[in-house]
């Protein structure tokens, strides 16, 4: 989606509108965008800077953090950041950095600000590091890879017989008693 900045009144402009999940990807490795993203943003024009501010809604697939199985979540992200220009630089060869200031904020470069980064980003940011498929999950075998949740696997506890342990579970017995 793109909004020409000429056509952002004073009192902002409110957008309401399904973002196309085709127009997203590849949203990352092992996500996948189910359906329509909803989109309700509010942009203010504040001099050459717009205020962004509203909620991005949407159904992703990812893979369980440790069983791999495929997880559907709804992610609600709320948005509020600045679209800026983009700084211009002295030479070509100069290396552009973010600041701390800079990490709420998004840059646009001619007359239209492309939100389809917007959309993609928030999305991103409101999904959890180590999604899982169930409270418990019991993960993959290291030993022989099979997936736990559907039937033990069989090979021996790797920790029961680390020599390296001993001592630690020497203190546990302790603890227990």
């Amino acid at each position: 989606m793109a909004v020409r900045l000429s056509d952002i009144p004073a009192e902002g402009l409110v957008l309401d509108y399904r973002h196309d999940p085709g127009r997203l990807e590849p949203l990352g490795e092992g996500v996948r965008v189910l359906e329509p993203v909803d989109v309700h943003l509010t942009i203010t024009p504040e001099g050459d800077r717009y205020l962004i501010l509203g909620e991005v809604k949407g159904r992703v697939q990812v893979e369980c953090g440790r069983c791999l199985a495929p997880v559907t979540l709804t992610v609600v992200a709320p948005c509020a950041v600045d679209a800026v220009p983009l700084p211009k630089r002295t030479s070509p060869d100069e290396p552009g950095s973010l600041g701390r200031g800079d990490l709420d904020v998004i840059f646009y470069s001619g007359p239209v600000l492309n939100l389809d980064d917007l959309v993609r980003e928030q999305l991103l940011l409101n999904i959890a590091m180590r999604p899982l498929c169930r409270e418990g999950c019991l993960g993959l075998c290291p030993s022989c890879g099979k997936n736990r949740n559907e039937s033990p696997c069989g090979c021996r506890d790797l920790a029961a017989t680390d020599p390296r342990l001993d001592e630690l579970r020497k203190l546990r017995g302790r603890s227990n008693a």
